[in-house]
């Protein structure tokens, strides 16, 4: 089986949302979480030979940036190892593959209910005995918790050349942290191997 490493060489450059979003896809143990969907009809198994578009969406001002470096080799080793030979000329291809990010900002809204300590109706009890617990008269008061965090998405697209349609896509989504931030090329190759364990096509033995 082939074996899986990233490239080296990483640095942060004016790409700052890209990077962002590509360094969450693998921080946790738990992974990012996944979606894919395939043509109606299709048989991936069927195709024989891919390449990359020549500009990719990963890509900026006419050059391929890092984050598309990492997903072209990380891409291309999981088709090799499923039998698919890759070809320089895309116009040569039986597919096509494309790469898109996304970076979105969330929130999270917490409500609990708090029992109140301190003066209110059931001061002139305190010091001296209080209410059972889940007294139908316990005063209580609602906190709100917010929290604001980042959350990206990274997204293959695999699209028949021939009759120009997508006929497969995998998607990773997940939480920013700092941790993958400082891992952006494990963390791109660990998303896009993760990802293509859901393709049609399974690894060759």
């Amino acid at each position: 089986m082939a074996r899986r490493h990233s490239t080296h060489g990483f640095s942060w450059p004016r790409l700052a949302g890209l990077l962002v979003l590509a360094a969450l896809l693998s921080g946790c143990a738990s992974g990012p979480q996944l979606r894919s969907a395939s043509a109606p009809g299709v048989d991936l198994a069927s195709f024989q030979t891919f390449s990359f578009f020549p500009e990719l969406s990963t890509d900026r001002a006419g050059f391929h940036t890092l984050i598309s470096q990492q997903l072209v080799f990380s891409t291309r080793r999981e088709m090799e190892v499923r039998g698919f030979v890759f070809v320089p000329d895309p116009t040569q291809a039986d597919l096509l593959i494309n790469f898109y990010t996304d970076v979105a900002e969330q929130f999270r809204v917490r409500s609990t209910m708090q029992h109140w300590h301190g003066p209110s109706y059931w001061h002139h009890r305190r010091g001296f005995y209080d209410p059972w617990w889940g007294h139908r008269h316990w005063p209580v008061h609602s906190s709100v918790e917010v929290e604001q965090f980042s959350e990206g998405t990274l997204s293959v697209d695999v699209v028949d050349r021939a009759r120009n349609t997508l006929v497969w896509e995998g998607a990773a989504t997940k939480r920013l942290t700092q941790r993958t931030l400082n891992e952006l090329g494990p963390a791109l190759d660990d998303a896009v191997h993760r990802m293509f364990t859901r393709f049609p096509v399974p690894p060759r033995l």
